[in-house]
Protein backbone atom coordinates (compact mmCIF):
# COMPACT_ATOMS: atom_id res chain seq x y z
CA UNK A 1 0.00 0.00 0.00
CA UNK A 2 2.94 2.33 0.70
CA UNK A 3 4.13 1.92 -2.87
CA UNK A 4 0.70 2.81 -4.24
CA UNK A 5 0.48 5.91 -2.07
CA UNK A 6 3.97 6.98 -3.16
CA UNK A 7 3.15 6.40 -6.84
CA UNK A 8 0.01 8.46 -6.57
CA UNK A 9 1.83 11.23 -4.75
CA UNK A 10 4.37 11.49 -7.58
CA UNK A 11 1.68 11.55 -10.26
CA UNK A 12 -0.37 14.12 -8.41
CA UNK A 13 2.72 16.30 -8.32
CA UNK A 14 2.84 16.01 -12.13
CA UNK A 15 -0.85 16.99 -12.25
CA UNK A 16 -0.36 19.97 -9.97
CA UNK A 17 2.68 21.21 -11.89
CA UNK A 18 0.96 20.91 -15.24
CA UNK A 19 -2.13 22.76 -14.02
CA UNK A 20 -0.27 25.44 -12.07
CA UNK A 21 -0.82 28.19 -14.64
CA UNK A 22 -4.23 27.00 -15.80
CA UNK A 23 -7.72 28.09 -14.88
CA UNK A 24 -8.83 27.00 -11.43
CA UNK A 25 -10.36 23.50 -11.64
CA UNK A 26 -9.50 20.26 -13.39
CA UNK A 27 -10.68 16.66 -13.29
CA UNK A 28 -8.13 13.85 -13.39
CA UNK A 29 -8.00 10.05 -13.45
CA UNK A 30 -5.01 7.95 -12.38
CA UNK A 31 -4.57 4.26 -13.23
CA UNK A 32 -3.15 3.14 -9.85
CA UNK A 33 -1.23 0.08 -11.11
CA UNK A 34 0.08 1.97 -14.15
CA UNK A 35 1.19 4.83 -11.90
CA UNK A 36 3.05 2.45 -9.61
CA UNK A 37 4.85 0.83 -12.53
CA UNK A 38 5.71 4.23 -14.02
CA UNK A 39 7.14 5.55 -10.77
CA UNK A 40 9.11 2.34 -10.17
CA UNK A 41 10.63 2.77 -13.61
CA UNK A 42 11.55 6.36 -12.76
CA UNK A 43 13.13 5.27 -9.48
CA UNK A 44 15.01 2.30 -10.94
CA UNK A 45 16.10 3.73 -14.30
CA UNK A 46 16.19 7.47 -13.68
CA UNK A 47 14.25 10.44 -14.99
CA UNK A 48 14.69 10.01 -18.71
CA UNK A 49 12.11 11.64 -21.03
CA UNK A 50 10.80 8.16 -21.89
CA UNK A 51 10.37 7.16 -18.26
CA UNK A 52 8.64 10.43 -17.38
CA UNK A 53 6.29 9.96 -20.33
CA UNK A 54 5.55 6.38 -19.21
CA UNK A 55 4.69 7.58 -15.70
CA UNK A 56 2.48 10.38 -17.02
CA UNK A 57 0.67 7.92 -19.35
CA UNK A 58 -1.06 6.46 -16.27
CA UNK A 59 -2.82 9.79 -15.74
CA UNK A 60 -5.58 11.45 -17.73
CA UNK A 61 -6.05 15.20 -17.24
CA UNK A 62 -9.21 16.81 -18.56
CA UNK A 63 -9.51 20.43 -19.72
CA UNK A 64 -9.62 22.99 -16.95
CA UNK A 65 -12.75 24.98 -16.21
CA UNK A 66 -13.60 28.17 -14.32
CA UNK A 67 -16.32 27.71 -11.68
CA UNK A 68 -18.67 30.50 -10.70
CA UNK A 69 -17.57 31.33 -7.15
CA UNK A 70 -20.66 33.49 -6.52
CA UNK A 71 -22.63 32.40 -3.49
CA UNK A 72 -24.86 29.36 -3.98
CA UNK A 73 -23.89 28.98 -7.67
CA UNK A 74 -23.36 25.42 -8.81
CA UNK A 75 -20.81 24.73 -11.55
CA UNK A 76 -20.88 21.19 -12.95
CA UNK A 77 -18.74 19.55 -15.63
CA UNK A 78 -19.00 16.04 -17.05
CA UNK A 79 -16.32 14.14 -18.97
CA UNK A 80 -16.05 10.57 -20.27
CA UNK A 81 -14.24 8.08 -18.05
CA UNK A 82 -11.22 6.76 -20.03
CA UNK A 83 -11.83 3.45 -21.84
CA UNK A 84 -15.33 3.13 -20.41
CA UNK A 85 -18.91 4.09 -21.17
CA UNK A 86 -19.23 5.75 -17.76
CA UNK A 87 -19.22 9.50 -17.14
CA UNK A 88 -17.34 11.50 -14.50
CA UNK A 89 -19.32 14.43 -13.11
CA UNK A 90 -17.65 17.09 -10.96
CA UNK A 91 -19.41 19.94 -9.14
CA UNK A 92 -18.19 23.07 -7.35
CA UNK A 93 -20.32 25.35 -5.15
CA UNK A 94 -19.76 28.03 -2.53
CA UNK A 95 -22.10 28.67 0.37
CA UNK A 96 -22.24 30.79 3.51
CA UNK A 97 -24.60 28.57 5.43
CA UNK A 98 -23.15 25.15 6.11
CA UNK A 99 -19.78 25.41 7.88
CA UNK A 100 -18.89 28.10 10.39
CA UNK A 101 -15.22 28.74 11.10
CA UNK A 102 -13.12 31.29 12.97
CA UNK A 103 -13.13 33.56 9.90
CA UNK A 104 -16.78 33.31 8.87
CA UNK A 105 -19.37 30.99 7.41
CA UNK A 106 -18.25 30.80 3.76
CA UNK A 107 -17.24 27.39 2.46
CA UNK A 108 -16.39 25.62 -0.77
CA UNK A 109 -17.97 22.29 -1.67
CA UNK A 110 -16.37 19.94 -4.23
CA UNK A 111 -18.03 16.75 -5.42
CA UNK A 112 -17.15 14.00 -7.85
CA UNK A 113 -19.03 10.92 -9.03
CA UNK A 114 -18.65 8.26 -11.72
CA UNK A 115 -21.94 6.91 -13.08
CA UNK A 116 -23.61 5.43 -16.14
CA UNK A 117 -24.85 8.90 -17.13
CA UNK A 118 -23.85 12.49 -16.46
CA UNK A 119 -25.31 13.81 -13.20
CA UNK A 120 -26.80 17.26 -12.68
CA UNK A 121 -25.04 17.66 -9.33
CA UNK A 122 -22.13 15.53 -8.09
CA UNK A 123 -22.63 16.97 -4.59
CA UNK A 124 -25.91 15.11 -4.13
CA UNK A 125 -25.40 12.10 -6.40
CA UNK A 126 -25.34 8.56 -5.05
CA UNK A 127 -21.93 6.90 -4.45
CA UNK A 128 -20.07 10.21 -4.72
CA UNK A 129 -17.20 11.83 -2.85
CA UNK A 130 -17.61 15.32 -1.39
CA UNK A 131 -15.24 17.64 0.42
CA UNK A 132 -15.94 20.94 2.14
CA UNK A 133 -13.41 23.53 3.21
CA UNK A 134 -13.62 27.01 4.66
CA UNK A 135 -13.41 29.71 2.03
CA UNK A 136 -11.65 33.00 2.74
CA UNK A 137 -8.86 35.15 1.32
CA UNK A 138 -6.26 32.55 2.37
CA UNK A 139 -7.89 29.55 0.70
CA UNK A 140 -5.49 28.37 -1.99
CA UNK A 141 -6.30 24.87 -3.27
CA UNK A 142 -8.98 22.26 -2.58
CA UNK A 143 -9.33 18.68 -3.76
CA UNK A 144 -11.79 15.80 -3.63
CA UNK A 145 -10.87 12.30 -4.75
CA UNK A 146 -12.04 8.72 -4.60
CA UNK A 147 -10.88 5.27 -5.61
CA UNK A 148 -12.99 2.98 -7.76
CA UNK A 149 -12.66 -0.18 -9.81
CA UNK A 150 -13.62 -0.04 -13.46
CA UNK A 151 -13.02 -2.82 -15.98
CA UNK A 152 -11.06 -4.73 -13.31
CA UNK A 153 -8.59 -1.89 -12.71
CA UNK A 154 -8.19 0.41 -9.72
CA UNK A 155 -8.42 4.14 -10.46
CA UNK A 156 -8.12 7.34 -8.49
CA UNK A 157 -10.59 9.97 -9.73
CA UNK A 158 -10.33 13.55 -8.53
CA UNK A 159 -11.24 17.19 -8.86
CA UNK A 160 -8.75 19.89 -7.88
CA UNK A 161 -9.48 23.61 -7.71
CA UNK A 162 -6.98 26.45 -7.41
CA UNK A 163 -8.84 29.29 -5.76
CA UNK A 164 -6.02 31.83 -5.74
CA UNK A 165 -4.54 32.89 -9.04
CA UNK A 166 -1.12 31.33 -9.54
CA UNK A 167 1.79 33.64 -10.17
CA UNK A 168 4.29 32.73 -12.86
CA UNK A 169 7.85 32.23 -11.64
CA UNK A 170 10.43 34.13 -13.65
Amino acid sequence: MKETAFALMILLIFATLSAAQATPCHIYVVDVVGAKKGVEKLLNEGQTPGNIKAAQKAETMFPEFQPDYSEERLTTRSVPFPDSKKIITASVMTTDESMASSVGRDSLLLGIVVAETAQQNALTAEDNAVSETTLDNNTDTARVKRYLKENGKLYLVGLECHIKERKTKK
